[in-house]
C-alpha cells in the first residue's frame, strides 16, 4: 500500500460534529459565505471520514496531495460524489457518454484522450487569441455601458467565454444562442446536491448536445475550416466519433462555466473591495496577479472528487477501491497554513498556489485560456470605465461544485 506525501499530522477520522458541519454546508448551495463553514470544518475535522466512507479534505496540503496521487483517480461511478439520490437509468445515460472523455479517464488512457486537443490550449496558441478576445470583450462592454443597471452575468460574463470557445471550436454563429442554454442545463451534473428532475434535464440536454455535435462533425468533414472541431474531425484514428463528441462537450461545458463564474465572482470581489479596485486601476501591471487572487479568493470551482483506485493508506486511513475522496477546493484556497491572512483579498499576493484549476493529471486544460479572458476583461474594463457600481444586491446561483452569480446588476461610467 502507498502512503500519501501529505503531512500525516492530520489523521483521517470520523467526527460527528464535523460531518454535521459538512452536510450543513452542502445543503445550502446558495450560501453567500461558505468560507466560515469551511474554516469550522477544517478546525473540527480537516480529514473527515463520513458515515458513508467518503473522505472529505479541507487543508491545502491534503487536497493537493489527493489531486496528484496516482492511487486516486477518476471513474465512471461518481455516485459517491452525489449527496442526493439519482435514478439509475438517468445516471447510466449520463455516464454512457461522459465515460468516453478525458475527465473520467486515468493515465495512460487520459493522456491519449487529452493529447489531440492539448496543443490548442498551450500558451502560444492561447496568446494568439488575444486580439479576438479583446474585440469580443469591447463589444460586450459596449452593451453593458449602454444600459445602466444591466445584469453583468447575462451581458458579459456568460456570452464572452461562449463566444471565445465557440470561435476556437468553429461553431456557426447562428447556433450559439440555441445551444448555450443546453450547456447551462448540462452543467448541473457537476453539483453534488442536485434535484432528480434537474439531473434528468441535464441528461436530456447532454443527449441533444451530443446529437448536435455529431451532425456538426459530419459537416466539418465535408467542409473543413481552420478550427479545432475540423482538426478533430479529420484526425484519423486518434479519437473515435464518441470520444470526439464527449471531448467537445467537456471543453465547451467546462470552459464556459468556469470562466463565467470567475468573471462574476471577480468583479464582485473588486466592487466590494474598492481599495483593491483603486489599486488595480492605478497599477494595471498587477492584473495577472489580480486574476490569480480572484481565482483563489472566490474560486469558480469549490469541489473536486477522486475515487480510490487501489488499496492505499492516506492520512492514516485505510482506503479501498471505490471509496470517494472529496477535496473542498474553496476551503484549501483559504487555508491559513498555506496562505497568510487567507480571508484578506490582496491583488498583489505573490505566493498564490491556489488549487482552482485542480492539480496533477487532471489539471485544467483550459487554464491559460481562462486566465487570458479574465486578464483582457480587466484590462478593457479599467481602461474604458472610470467608475463601476453595483446597482442592487447580487443574486448567487445555486451551486458549490460550480460557484457563481445568477445576477449581478452594474452601471459603467466612462
Amino acid at each position: 500500500m502507498t502512503q500519501t506525501p501529505a503531512d500525516t499530522s492530520t489523521v483521517a477520522r470520523a467526527v460527528p460534529e464535523g460531518e454535521q458541519i459538512f452536510y450543513g454546508i452542502m445543503s445550502d448551495p446558495m450560501n453567500d459565505d461558505p468560507y466560515s463553514g469551511y474554516h469550522r470544518l477544517r478546525e473540527t475535522a480537516p480529514a473527515l471520514v463520513t458515515s458513508d466512507g467518503t473522505l472529505v479534505l479541507t487543508r491545502h496540503a491534503d487536497c493537493d496531495a489527493a489531486l496528484r496521487h496516482r492511487g486516486l483517480g477518476k471513474t465512471t461511478d461518481m455516485r459517491g460524489y452525489l449527496l442526493t439520490p439519482v435514478a439509475e437509468d438517468e445516471f447510466a445515460k449520463a455516464m454512457a457518454l461522459l465515460q468516453r472523455s478525458m475527465s473520467f479517464a486515468n493515465p495512460p488512457e487520459h493522456n491519449r484522450l487529452r493529447q489531440p486537443v492539448a496543443s490548442a490550449f498551450n500558451n502560444r496558441h492561447v496568446e494568439a487569441l488575444r486580439a479576438s478576445v479583446t474585440s469580443r470583450t469591447d463589444a460586450l462592454l459596449d452593451q453593458l455601458a449602454a444600459a445602466p443597471g444591466t445584469d453583468f452575468m447575462n451581458t458579459v460574463a456568460k456570452p464572452l467565454p461562449v463566444s471565445v470557445m465557440a470561435d476556437l471550436l468553429g461553431l456557426p454563429e447562428a447556433d450559439r444562442a440555441v445551444i448555450t442554454p443546453k450547456f447551462r442545463q448540462f452543467a448541473a451534473m457537476a453539483e453534488p446536491v442536485v434535484d432528480a428532475d434537474v439531473f434528468a434535464r441535464a441528461t436530456a440536454a447532454q443527449a441533444e448536445l451530443a446529437a448536435y455535435f455529431a451532425t456538426l462533425l459530419t459537416d466539418k468533414r465535408e467542409h473543413p475550416a481552420d478550427d479545432l472541431l475540423s482538426r478533430l474531425a479529420l484526425a484519423g484514428d486518434d479519437l473515435d466519433e464518441t470520444e470526439i463528441v464527449s471531448t467537445v462537450l467537456l471543453l465547451f461545458g467546462a470552459g464556459i462555466e468556469t470562466t463565467t463564474n470567475l468573471l462574476g465572482n471577480g468583479l464582485h470581489a473588486l466592487l466590494t473591495h474598492p481599495d483593491q479596485l483603486d489599486r488595480l486601476r492605478a497599477d494595471p501591471s498587477l492584473i495577472p496577479s489580480a486574476v490569480e487572487e480572484l481565482l483563489r479568493y472566490d474560486s469558480p470551482v469549490h469541489l473536486d472528487a477522486r475515487t480510490v483506485l487501489e488499496p492505499l493508506t492516506f492520512l492514516g486511513a485505510e482506503l479501498t477501491p471505490g471509496q470517494t475522496v472529496t477535496t473542498i477546493i474553496g476551503a484549501a484556497n483559504r487555508d491559513p497554513e498555506r496562505f497568510e491572512d487567507p480571508d484578506r483579498f490582496d491583488i498583489g499576493r505573490q505566493d498564490n498556489a491556489h488549487l482552482s484549476f485542480a492539480a496533477g493529471a487532471h489539471f485544467c486544460l483550459g487554464a491559460h485560456l481562462t486566465r487570458l479572458e479574465a486578464q483582457v476583461f480587466l484590462e478593457r474594463l479599467l481602461s474604458r470605465h472610470t467608475t463601476i457600481s453595483l446597482d442592487e444586491a447580487p443574486q448567487r446561483r445555486a451551486g458549490l461544485g460550480l460557484r457563481g452569480f445568477a445576477r449581478l446588476a452594474v452601471t459603467l461610467h466612462s
